[in-house]
């Protein structure tokens, strides 16, 4: 087999082959052979039908593509590596010359590879850190949460009081902001719901609405639900709460003592008084707020340099992304009981298309950002090493309070999530790598992205 590049534009190589008429022979053979020992011909025995009889079941052109599939399935490797593409799927062939027997045959390979990257210079770019601190509000507030956790419910017919569990009908429906209903709404549905008054996470308008009340009450509370809310079908809606009180419970919250200290960390556990107590949930806040920030500052750091990066999106990425995302998009509505139109607004034509337009900006940034950091990758020649892997299994079944061969097991014996995991570390990895080589900025509190009204100020 002979090849020659024929020419390469953006992410598409062209290379001409030629097979060796003898290459083709032994593999057309090799392919009659093949189909004369599985295919039940009757008057021949197995394996003994002739080539014309096989020709007239499967027609010649059928019998050629499969005896080239078959060199390509031995060949294609060799080429990738000869010519070191990297390559995003499997490359198309096209006969160019009719095919004749005893004769070379002339194909040429179509490849899709991976776009040239155009890293900047990441040496002295500034990326700003929040730094870790945790203070005595929230470590209150963490104790405060345990201590409901632990606690007994109990029902009462007093007024509602902050603190208390609600059991209650909830109907949400979308307004507009005079209050009036939204145009081609659909019927709201109303369920059974719990609002913890515990949880400070309550919304202002619910709580307010909520406090003073008793079973039975009716009550409503308005408010705007945030772009980046969790339910998709609420984000960025001015929304109606309509509750009706059905019962209300009172947490009887345990005493603090060393008994409660052994329920919340184990009978073993060396603390003995509230100044240890208080100080091991600031190390676990501290522990849990700096993996956050790391995090955080991880994806800004690629965000960052991604957007600095000269690169040409290619085509069937973006839309082999666009289609995983909406399947996401749908499996998550799915697992929610949400119908797919309401919960991402695309009921309309023109809701449909900003759905779709938000699909896109998401699919590029995804795959711009993945080509840079596997760019920066091999750069930075990282790779995952067993003993990555070993650390990450440790550091999971710690926070599990598992064994390490317990969670090893888990990801042996799922190919998926172990080459996922993978992926995540070698990520995080050239991250971390990247970071070193910029200016790391210690801040309390991120800076504002620069608006035009902001800028020049």
């Amino acid at each position: 087999m002979r090849t020659e590049l024929l020419g390469q534009e953006k992410n598409i190589v062209k290379i001409k082959l030629e097979i060796e008429a003898s290459e083709f022979t032994k593999a057309l053979n090799r392919t009659i052979n093949e189909l004369s020992q599985q295919g039940n011909f009757p008057g021949f025995r197995k394996g003994h039908a002739p080539r014309r009889i096989i020709e007239m079941r499967f027609g010649r052109e059928a019998l050629y593509n499969e005896a080239i599939e078959k060199i390509m399935n031995d060949e294609l490797r060799q080429i990738v590596e000869d010519y070191e593409l990297d390559l995003i799927e499997t490359p198309s062939l096209n006969v160019t010359e009719k095919i004749e027997e005893g004769k070379p045959v002339m194909c040429e390979l179509t490849f899709e590879v991976k776009p040239e990257v155009e890293l900047p210079e990441v040496d002295g770019l500034e990326i700003e850190k929040v730094v870790t601190e945790v203070n005595d509000e929230a470590v209150d507030r963490l104790a405060k949460r345990i201590r409901v956790q632990l606690a007994d419910l109990k029902e009462t017919d007093r007024p509602i009081q902050d603190g208390d569990l609600i059991d209650l009908e909830l109907t949400i429906r979308e307004i507009n902001p005079d209050g009036s209903e939204t145009a081609e709404q659909p019927k709201p549905e109303t369920t059974h719901e719990k609002i913890n008054l515990a949880d400070e996470t309550v919304r202002v308008q619910v709580r307010e609405a909520l406090i003073g009340k008793s079973k039975g009450d009716e009550v409503s509370a308005v408010f705007d639900v945030e772009e980046g809310h969790a339910d998709r079908s609420l984000a960025g809606k001015h929304v109606c709460y309509k509750m009706k009180v059905e019962n209300v419970s009172e947490y009887i919250l345990p005493e603090v003592n060393e008994e409660f200290y052994k329920n919340v960390f184990g009978n073993d556990t060396d603390i003995k008084d509230d100044a240890a107590y208080r100080a091991r949930l600031r190390k676990d806040i501290e522990g849990e707020v700096e993996q956050e920030n790391k995090s955080d500052l991880y994806n800004r750091t690629v965000d960052l340099v991604s957007s600095k990066a000269k690169i040409e999106l290619p085509d069937k990425f973006i839309t082999q992304q666009i289609q995983s995302m909406r399947a996401e998009d749908a499996n998550w509505a799915k697992s929610n009981g949400i119908d797919l139109n309401t919960a991402f607004g695309i009921g309309t034509e023109e809701g449909r298309k900003g759905y779709e337009a938000l699909l896109k900006t998401r699919a590029e940034t995804a795959v711009r950002n993945v080509l840079v950091m596997d760019e920066l990758a091999k750069k930075f020649d990282i790779h995952i090493e067993q003993a990555d892997l070993e650390a990450e299994f440790e550091r999971r079944a710690n926070e599990l309070h598992v064994s390490k061969g317990f969670v090893a097991k888990y990801f042996y014996e799922n190919k998926n999530q172990l080459d996922r995991l993978t992926d995540q570390l070698k990520w995080d990895k050239t991250a971390e790598v990247l970071i070193s080589h910029m200016t790391v900025k210690e801040v309390k509190e991120l800076s504002k992205p620069e608006t035009p009204e902001t800028q020049g100020e």
